[in-house]
């Protein structure tokens, strides 16, 4: 795959992903939203209703939404490597519950903030081989039509590394905090275990099937004034599996997750 032919295909994975964090319409059993026109999409703006329960399950929910998913497999990328990818995932939540309508408003009275029964977030994210053993990445999101996004990083170290047979082992850390409101604040901190197993189909390309189980903590804040909620930390897990491919120096993978709510997830990137 060379290189122009990539980015036309990074350039075609953002045209048809980013309509999922557009927040489209709806058209059957929508709650009543709050409506603001000052954003062009829906932006985070707590309401007066919003209770204790329901602030505790965004903050649940809302970590696994946001939380990083670099879709890679647990081989260790090798010192001075560096891949660029743009990520799309989709979260199965439901808006028309308090925990996501009460935290926040619309453009119009018709502009729902989930596509179908899904919350998509696409994003940039960045890796780097900093020793043979250790990799590092950086991930941003956000919405220009709004008032939010999400920036974290990651530090993934290798375990068990069996090149000869393609097994490999490592372990995650990684935090993704929220950006923009001032009055509402999200942070995640997560610890994964990934295993994988590498297969080479031919000279120029491999297939690496994964799982990975995951610990977090969530950790949500308001200091709104419409509002006079506890902060929230919430504990968590998940299980997730996928596949990374690599073909030349592309990089493609997709993963899901078994969570409170579920999670689809794709990836497309260049190594250099």
């Amino acid at each position: 795959m060379n290189r122009s032919l990539l980015c036309a295909a990074t350039a075609a994975l953002i045209h048809f992903t980013a309509p999922m964090a557009g927040m489209a319409q709806q058209e059957t059993e929508n709650p009543k939203l709050h409506v603001d026109p000052q954003w062009e999409e829906c932006a985070i703006r707590l309401d007066p209703a919003l209770t204790q329960d329901a602030w505790r399950q965004f903050a649940e929910e809302g970590a696994l939404v946001v939380y990083i998913r670099p879709l890679t497999d647990a081989r260790p990328m090798g010192a001075g490597a560096v891949e660029v990818s743009v990520h799309n995932w989709a979260t199965a939540i439901d808006d028309a519950e308090p925990a996501w309508n009460d935290t926040f408003v619309h453009p119009t009275e018709d502009h729902y903030l989930t596509e179908g029964s899904t919350l998509g977030f696409p994003g940039l994210m960045v890796r780097a081989g900093v020793t043979d053993r250790m990799d590092v990445g950086a991930y941003v999101t956000k919405n220009p039509g709004s008032n939010y996004g999400f920036a974290g990083g990651l530090i993934q170290h290798d375990i068990v590394n069996d090149t000869a047979e393609g097994w490999a082992g490592a372990g995650r850390m990684s935090v993704v905090t929220l950006f923009g409101p001032e009055d509402v604040g999200l942070t995640v901190f997560g610890l994964d275990l990934v295993a994988s197993k590498t297969f080479a189909v031919n000279d120029w390309m491999t297939i690496s099937p994964y799982v990975t189980g995951s610990g977090y903590l969530s950790y949500a804040r308001e200091s709104s004034s419409v509002v006079n909620l506890e902060s929230e930390t919430v504990p968590g897990m998940q299980a997730m599996v996928g596949a990374a491919v690599e073909i030349y120096q592309a990089r493609l993978a997709a993963e899901i997750s078994a969570a409170r709510v579920s999670t689809f997830a794709i990836k497309l990137g260049v190594e250099f």
